[in-house]
Protein backbone atom coordinates (compact mmCIF):
# COMPACT_ATOMS: atom_id res chain seq x y z
CA UNK A 1 0.00 0.00 0.00
CA UNK A 2 1.27 3.44 -1.10
CA UNK A 3 1.64 5.66 1.68
CA UNK A 4 -0.11 8.82 1.26
CA UNK A 5 1.37 11.29 4.24
CA UNK A 6 5.33 11.46 3.09
CA UNK A 7 7.71 10.51 5.88
CA UNK A 8 9.09 14.29 5.52
CA UNK A 9 6.00 15.41 7.18
CA UNK A 10 5.38 13.25 10.04
CA UNK A 11 8.53 14.94 11.88
CA UNK A 12 9.24 18.06 13.40
CA UNK A 13 13.08 18.80 11.70
CA UNK A 14 15.76 20.56 13.78
CA UNK A 15 19.08 20.45 13.48
CA UNK A 16 22.09 22.31 14.62
CA UNK A 17 23.83 24.93 12.86
CA UNK A 18 27.86 25.35 13.77
CA UNK A 19 28.87 28.53 14.12
CA UNK A 20 31.79 29.83 10.99
CA UNK A 21 33.90 31.80 9.95
CA UNK A 22 33.34 35.30 7.53
CA UNK A 23 33.75 34.81 3.68
CA UNK A 24 37.49 34.65 3.23
CA UNK A 25 38.76 37.89 1.14
CA UNK A 26 40.90 36.16 -1.38
CA UNK A 27 39.94 35.88 -4.62
CA UNK A 28 40.66 32.12 -5.23
CA UNK A 29 39.94 29.35 -3.42
CA UNK A 30 37.51 28.64 -0.99
CA UNK A 31 34.79 32.11 -0.22
CA UNK A 32 33.79 29.87 3.13
CA UNK A 33 35.29 26.92 6.21
CA UNK A 34 32.53 25.02 7.26
CA UNK A 35 32.89 22.17 9.18
CA UNK A 36 31.84 18.62 8.24
CA UNK A 37 28.86 19.27 11.21
CA UNK A 38 27.82 21.94 8.86
CA UNK A 39 26.10 19.05 6.69
CA UNK A 40 22.75 18.91 6.70
CA UNK A 41 20.74 15.34 6.31
CA UNK A 42 19.06 14.41 2.87
CA UNK A 43 15.67 14.03 4.16
CA UNK A 44 14.24 13.89 1.03
CA UNK A 45 15.36 10.80 0.20
CA UNK A 46 13.42 9.24 3.30
CA UNK A 47 10.44 9.05 0.66
CA UNK A 48 12.86 8.17 -2.05
CA UNK A 49 13.21 11.37 -3.54
CA UNK A 50 16.76 12.13 -5.60
CA UNK A 51 19.83 12.72 -3.44
CA UNK A 52 22.64 14.36 -5.73
CA UNK A 53 23.37 17.52 -3.92
CA UNK A 54 24.57 18.38 -0.57
CA UNK A 55 24.11 21.31 1.63
CA UNK A 56 26.10 22.40 4.62
CA UNK A 57 24.71 25.95 6.71
CA UNK A 58 27.26 28.05 8.74
CA UNK A 59 26.55 31.04 10.42
CA UNK A 60 28.43 33.89 12.69
CA UNK A 61 26.68 37.51 13.98
CA UNK A 62 27.53 38.97 10.70
CA UNK A 63 25.67 36.43 8.25
CA UNK A 64 24.77 32.77 6.84
CA UNK A 65 27.35 30.70 4.89
CA UNK A 66 25.74 27.98 2.80
CA UNK A 67 27.81 25.28 0.65
CA UNK A 68 26.16 23.12 -1.49
CA UNK A 69 28.11 20.01 -3.76
CA UNK A 70 26.46 18.54 -7.23
CA UNK A 71 27.33 15.26 -7.83
CA UNK A 72 26.47 12.95 -10.61
CA UNK A 73 26.59 15.46 -14.07
CA UNK A 74 28.41 15.53 -17.13
CA UNK A 75 28.21 19.37 -18.26
CA UNK A 76 29.17 21.76 -16.26
CA UNK A 77 26.40 23.94 -15.10
CA UNK A 78 24.72 26.56 -17.10
CA UNK A 79 21.19 28.81 -17.17
CA UNK A 80 19.94 32.20 -17.16
CA UNK A 81 18.65 34.12 -14.38
CA UNK A 82 15.82 36.05 -16.56
CA UNK A 83 14.71 31.92 -17.00
CA UNK A 84 14.86 30.11 -13.57
CA UNK A 85 12.49 27.37 -14.28
CA UNK A 86 15.06 26.31 -16.74
CA UNK A 87 18.82 27.25 -15.00
CA UNK A 88 20.75 25.36 -12.86
CA UNK A 89 19.91 27.10 -9.71
CA UNK A 90 20.03 26.53 -5.80
CA UNK A 91 16.59 28.42 -4.50
CA UNK A 92 16.18 29.37 -0.56
CA UNK A 93 14.25 30.27 1.54
CA UNK A 94 14.84 31.81 5.30
CA UNK A 95 12.61 32.99 8.03
CA UNK A 96 14.79 34.88 10.75
CA UNK A 97 11.76 34.43 13.40
CA UNK A 98 10.34 30.74 12.54
CA UNK A 99 7.31 29.76 15.10
CA UNK A 100 6.37 26.90 12.77
CA UNK A 101 2.76 27.25 12.68
CA UNK A 102 2.34 30.14 10.68
CA UNK A 103 1.24 29.18 6.86
CA UNK A 104 2.07 32.69 5.54
CA UNK A 105 5.21 34.25 5.06
CA UNK A 106 5.84 37.43 7.16
CA UNK A 107 8.04 40.19 7.25
CA UNK A 108 10.50 38.12 8.45
CA UNK A 109 11.01 35.70 5.92
CA UNK A 110 13.06 35.57 2.52
CA UNK A 111 13.84 33.99 -0.79
CA UNK A 112 17.05 33.72 -3.26
CA UNK A 113 17.82 31.98 -6.05
CA UNK A 114 21.69 31.22 -6.74
CA UNK A 115 23.15 30.12 -10.03
CA UNK A 116 26.77 28.49 -10.39
CA UNK A 117 26.40 30.05 -13.90
CA UNK A 118 24.93 32.94 -15.10
CA UNK A 119 24.82 33.73 -19.06
CA UNK A 120 23.50 37.01 -18.32
CA UNK A 121 26.41 37.32 -15.77
CA UNK A 122 29.04 36.74 -18.64
CA UNK A 123 28.89 33.09 -16.92
CA UNK A 124 29.41 34.13 -13.49
CA UNK A 125 27.61 33.16 -10.00
CA UNK A 126 24.94 35.27 -9.74
CA UNK A 127 22.20 35.55 -6.86
CA UNK A 128 18.66 36.87 -7.45
CA UNK A 129 16.11 38.03 -5.29
CA UNK A 130 12.46 36.34 -5.13
CA UNK A 131 8.74 37.56 -4.24
CA UNK A 132 7.31 35.08 -1.83
CA UNK A 133 3.20 34.03 -3.08
CA UNK A 134 0.82 35.95 -0.62
CA UNK A 135 3.52 37.03 1.64
CA UNK A 136 1.98 38.72 4.22
CA UNK A 137 4.31 42.08 4.44
CA UNK A 138 7.90 42.77 3.01
CA UNK A 139 9.36 44.86 5.63
CA UNK A 140 12.91 44.92 3.86
CA UNK A 141 13.81 43.71 0.53
CA UNK A 142 16.90 41.63 -0.17
CA UNK A 143 19.36 43.17 -2.48
CA UNK A 144 21.09 39.94 -3.80
CA UNK A 145 23.70 42.40 -5.24
CA UNK A 146 25.47 42.41 -1.31
CA UNK A 147 25.22 38.07 -1.73
CA UNK A 148 28.73 36.79 -2.48
CA UNK A 149 29.01 33.59 -4.85
CA UNK A 150 31.51 31.41 -5.62
CA UNK A 151 31.59 28.53 -7.60
CA UNK A 152 34.14 25.24 -8.24
CA UNK A 153 34.57 23.17 -10.81
CA UNK A 154 34.44 19.67 -9.60
CA UNK A 155 34.98 16.24 -12.41
CA UNK A 156 31.12 15.64 -11.91
CA UNK A 157 29.28 18.63 -10.52
CA UNK A 158 30.01 21.45 -8.96
CA UNK A 159 30.40 23.28 -5.72
CA UNK A 160 28.69 26.52 -4.84
CA UNK A 161 29.67 28.77 -2.43
CA UNK A 162 27.11 31.40 -0.64
CA UNK A 163 27.77 33.93 1.67
CA UNK A 164 24.20 36.05 3.18
CA UNK A 165 25.33 38.98 4.92
CA UNK A 166 23.55 39.97 8.23
CA UNK A 167 22.19 43.45 6.58
CA UNK A 168 19.99 41.53 3.95
CA UNK A 169 18.29 39.40 5.95
CA UNK A 170 15.77 41.30 7.72
CA UNK A 171 15.85 40.55 11.38
CA UNK A 172 19.30 38.90 11.53
CA UNK A 173 20.35 41.06 13.73
CA UNK A 174 19.01 39.53 16.85
CA UNK A 175 19.74 36.39 15.75
CA UNK A 176 22.53 35.98 18.49
CA UNK A 177 19.67 36.23 21.03
CA UNK A 178 17.25 33.87 19.21
CA UNK A 179 19.64 31.25 17.71
CA UNK A 180 17.17 29.93 15.17
CA UNK A 181 16.13 29.97 11.63
CA UNK A 182 13.35 29.16 9.72
CA UNK A 183 14.85 26.99 6.39
CA UNK A 184 14.26 25.33 3.14
CA UNK A 185 15.96 24.45 -0.42
CA UNK A 186 15.24 23.53 -3.80
CA UNK A 187 18.55 22.21 -5.86
CA UNK A 188 17.33 22.79 -9.51
CA UNK A 189 19.42 20.74 -12.29
CA UNK A 190 19.04 20.25 -15.56
CA UNK A 191 20.60 17.18 -15.69
CA UNK A 192 19.35 15.42 -12.81
CA UNK A 193 16.08 17.17 -12.04
CA UNK A 194 15.01 18.41 -8.78
CA UNK A 195 16.02 17.94 -5.11
CA UNK A 196 14.12 19.50 -2.50
CA UNK A 197 14.96 19.72 1.09
CA UNK A 198 12.25 17.66 2.74
CA UNK A 199 8.45 17.52 0.98
CA UNK A 200 8.34 17.75 -2.97
CA UNK A 201 5.78 20.50 -4.83
CA UNK A 202 2.73 18.35 -3.80
CA UNK A 203 2.87 20.81 -0.98
CA UNK A 204 3.34 24.60 -0.77
CA UNK A 205 6.36 24.86 0.40
CA UNK A 206 6.88 28.39 -1.83
CA UNK A 207 4.91 30.06 0.66
CA UNK A 208 3.97 28.33 3.55
CA UNK A 209 6.58 28.68 6.21
CA UNK A 210 5.23 26.01 8.65
CA UNK A 211 7.05 23.17 5.69
CA UNK A 212 10.21 24.17 6.47
CA UNK A 213 12.63 23.19 8.87
CA UNK A 214 14.47 24.30 11.92
CA UNK A 215 17.70 25.57 12.59
CA UNK A 216 19.47 26.09 15.66
CA UNK A 217 22.66 28.43 15.86
CA UNK A 218 25.19 26.89 18.56
CA UNK A 219 28.94 28.34 19.14
CA UNK A 220 30.16 25.04 18.46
Amino acid sequence: MNQIVPSTLLFDYRFRVPACSGPSSRKSGDLLRLPESAELPALASMDGGPHFASLSVGWNAEGLGIRVAVRGRTLAPDGDSKQLNNADCVELWIDTRPTGNVHRATGYCHRLACLPADDSADGQPSAVALTIPQQREVRAELQARHVQLRTHSRKNGYDLEIWIPASQLYGFDQIEELRQLGFYSLVRDSELGEQPLTVTDDFPFVWDPSLWINLELIDE
